[in-house]
């Protein structure tokens, strides 16, 4: 196991330095190291290239970090509340609940730092929304949820187009075109903190409830049984992985797939110790969502993907898989 985990961490490790290092500018690793740990004694790198590392590239692989590990914590806690390993933020409408109020945010041009509060409440109502749509009275239907998910989604994304249409700002509405495409370009340091903030918050929330959730797991009547407070903690979960899910919004947009395919990775991998899945999710999706990153800005010279195309690309595939494989095991 810890043998695993260093190996993991050696991969995300090495994934970092390669975003410092690729881009327009090829700059070598180690002055890419010198820029980020010590540039006042890296004689032998330029200024300009201590620039291009400290405000371009650095911010920009911290927000991809930040939005890996936001979505597949946030994913890995939605999956352990509906007890099926389909659910995503992306899918069950979260994200595009958040994405609602943050492109009406950016429309109104509110101030930056509040933007992932108002992505919270956005995901929040989406839930609520989507969870009552789902609830019947044998429990949770992970099929209804699902299907309300993608309902709301599509809502949503009308809503949205609604928005960015009427602004009446071309300039604005190109931005948010871009945003909702998934992208984290030109993020800078005033955007990643805030945001990052409430991602800490969010992985630590989910740390502090892996006991509830093992206890969860064996089913909520028996939970009930050994004391559980069962709609307390199913909130507290639902809060947590909200919280994450808007933080990753107001960052990249509505980004798909990370937050169902790290979980899945990290349970086949890192066994069944539920601190271990979190700690291995998120550093599985800040792998995914960085080296997703790097192609997205290298695969075509002299344009930049959309990060949620690669995203799809990886996710959307394995989101089938495992609809065969549950579909087999039921037969």
């Amino acid at each position: 196991m810890i043998v695993k985990v260093v190996l993991l961490l050696t991969v995300a490790v090495v994934a970092l330095i390669i975003n410092l290092s690729v881009g327009d500018v090829s700059i070598s690793p180690q002055s890419a190291l010198q820029a980020v740990f010590s540039p006042n004694s890296a004689q032998q790198v330029s200024a300009s290239d201590i620039e291009i590392i400290r405000q371009i590239r650095l911010p920009r692989v911290l927000v991809a970090m930040t939005v890996g590990a936001a979505l597949s914590v946030a994913g890995y806690l939605l999956q352990s509340l509906s007890r099926n390993h389909l659910a995503d933020p992306y899918l069950t409408g979260v994200s595009s609940g958040a994405g609602v109020l943050v492109a009406l945010a950016v429309s109104a041009n509110v101030n930056f730092e509040f933007v992932p509060l108002i992505a919270f409440v956005g995901g929040l109502g989406a839930s609520i929304i989507v969870g009552g749509l789902a609830r019947s009275a044998r429990g949770l239907s992970v099929t209804r949820l699902l299907l309300a998910g993608v309902g709301l989604s599509a809502i949503c994304g009308g809503i949205i187009t609604l928005v960015v249409t009427l602004g009446g700002d071309p300039v604005r509405a190109q931005g948010i075109f871009f945003w909702l495409a998934g992208g984290i370009s030109g993020k800078t340091w005033e955007e990643f903190l805030p945001a990052a903030g409430y991602t800490l918050v969010g992985c630590l929330g989910a740390l502090v409830l892996s006991k509830q959730i093992r206890l969860l797991s064996v089913g909520t009547e028996q939970a009930k049984s050994l004391g559980v407070n069962v709609d307390v903690v199913q909130w507290a979960i639902l809060f947590v992985a909200v919280l994450l899910s808007g933080s990753a919004v107001s960052l990249a947009g509505i980004v798909g797939f990370a937050g169902l395919v790290a979980p899945h990775l990290s349970r086949n991998l890192f066994g069944r110790d539920e601190r271990v899945q979190i700690f291995t999710s998120a550093v599985i999706g800040m792998i995914l969502v960085m080296l997703s990153d790097l192609l997205a800005r290298s695969l075509v010279e002299g344009q930049e993907l959309p990060l949620s195309t690669l995203l799809s690309l990886i996710g959307g595939p394995f989101f089938l898989l495992l609809v065969a494989r549950q579909k087999a095991e039921s037969l």
